[in-house]
This record gives structure tokens, sequence and C-alpha cells, in this order.
């Protein structure tokens, strides 16, 4: 059974950091979908392009930075005030929709060039896990990449991580079941999508989230900063797994 989070509360504890696109940009699932939609669009400039279960839509402001016209979509307002602050904090701007990822605004479906979530698809389980992958192919014409950005089954750090904050019932985040690039792509297949190959993220930047900076906080100390570096044969474990799925 799904247990919804407070995600009201999560984001009014949230620090509102400027700096968290800069280092968003260094990430292997930045680095690809700027190749992606490069190689796809030849440029983000006019591109429409929508993150749904928003919250901060921090990587929407990536896509806007390079001239795309983003929207951001989540059913809680509070996130979505605060977005406005960060992009204009960074000079631009963005088209807000407040509404339900399973009861998408009719005028949205098949708008858009690009869809995309990060930390969105997980919170749901059996025929709503199928459908929010739906919702993303929806959203799109047709030649649409959709990226799916999910936590990784496969990611020892993270699942370590999360099991000990259950033990100590102090999990935040409701139901989280994380991703195999397997399941990802068959959900991605059945909605009528073309998947393309999974990225993984840094499998050393994963230890340091999910690990050594779990215990620094747990000490009242500043986190390190979490490295990019690319180990291949390690990083199918990292806890990043992102899946571009191309709407034929």
């Amino acid at each position: 059974m799904e247990r919804a989070a407070d995600w009201e509360a999560h984001w009014r504890i949230e620090p509102l950091d400027p700096a968290a696109a800069d280092a968003e940009e260094r990430t292997p699932r930045w680095r690809a979908q700027e190749r992606i939609v490069r190689e796809r669009f030849g440029c983000f400039e006019g591109l429409r392009a929508i993150e749904i279960g928003a919250g901060r839509g921090l990587n929407g402001l990536l896509y806007a930075r390079r001239g795309a016209d983003v929207t951001l979509l989540d059913e809680s307002p509070l996130p979505l005030e605060q977005a406005r602050a960060l992009y204009e904090a960074h000079g631009v701007g963005f088209e807000s929709v407040e509404a339900d990822v399973f009861d998408l605004p009719g005028e949205l479906r098949g708008a858009f060039d690009v869809s995309m979530s990060f930390g969105l698809c997980e919170h749901f389980l059996d025929e709503r896990r199928r459908a929010v992958v739906a919702a993303h192919l929806e959203l799109l014409r047709p030649g649409g990449i959709a990226f799916l950005g999910v936590p990784n089954r496969l990611a020892p750090a993270y699942r370590l991580w999360m099991a000990v904050l259950k033990r100590r019932g102090t999990w935040p985040l409701g139901t989280e079941e994380p991703f195999s690039p397997a399941e990802l792509a068959g959900l991605a297949r059945a909605a009528g999508g073309r998947p393309l190959g999974p990225v993984h993220g840094s499998f050393l930047g994963s230890l340091v989230n999910h690990g050594l900076n779990q215990a620094l906080f747990k000490l009242g100390r500043r986190g390190l900063q979490v490295p990019q570096l690319r180990l291949p044969l390690l990083d199918r474990f990292a806890y990043e797994l992102l899946l571009p799925v191309e709407r034929p």
C-alpha cells in the first residue's frame, strides 16, 4: 500500500540554494540530457520542456538557462512558489501548473518536446507505477523525449541508508520503491515509448552522498562536495538512474 509523504513539510525545511543548479550541471544525468537534446533538436532555444512532480524544478532551470520554454507541474503550490524565487535568481522564468500527474490538463497533452521527472516515479506502486511513466509520454509530441530520473535498485549505499532510516522510523518520504533499468524500460515500452540506453550516475558520488555525508550531517557538520568521477564498471551501482524514452 502506498504511503504519502508530507511534501509541504519537506519543502518548508529544504534549503533553497541557487548554487544547486551549478552542482546539477556536473552530474552524469544532466550531461546525458544535454547531449541527447542537442543531438535530437540541435539546441535548447525555443524547445517546450515540462518537469512533472517538479518541486522547485531544478532540472527545468537548466533547460530555461539554455533558452527553453519551461513548464513546472506539481500538485503542491509551495515548491512552485519557491521555484519562482530560484528561477528569478538566475534571470529566467517558467509557467507553473498546479495539477495531479494522474489527471493532466488536456491542453498539456502532446504539447512538449521534452518531459522529465526526477524523484517522482518511485513513489507509486502497481498500476500507478505504470501510469506515471505513461504520463511522461502523453505530454510529448511525436519524436519528443522523456527523461525518467529514479533511484537505482542496485545502489547499495542508497539502499542501506534507506533501510537504516526505516528501521529507526525516521524515513520521511513515504513509499519509495527504486527501479531496475529493466523494469523502467518495460514500463516505458508498455506505455508506447521507445527506451534508449540507461544512464547511471557516479558510484563514488553515491558513496559520498548517501554514506559519508549522511554521517557528517548527523554530527552537525557540512557535507562534502559530491564527486562525479566516472567508474564505468561500478557506476551501474550508483544511486542515479536516468532512462531517456522516445515517443514514436
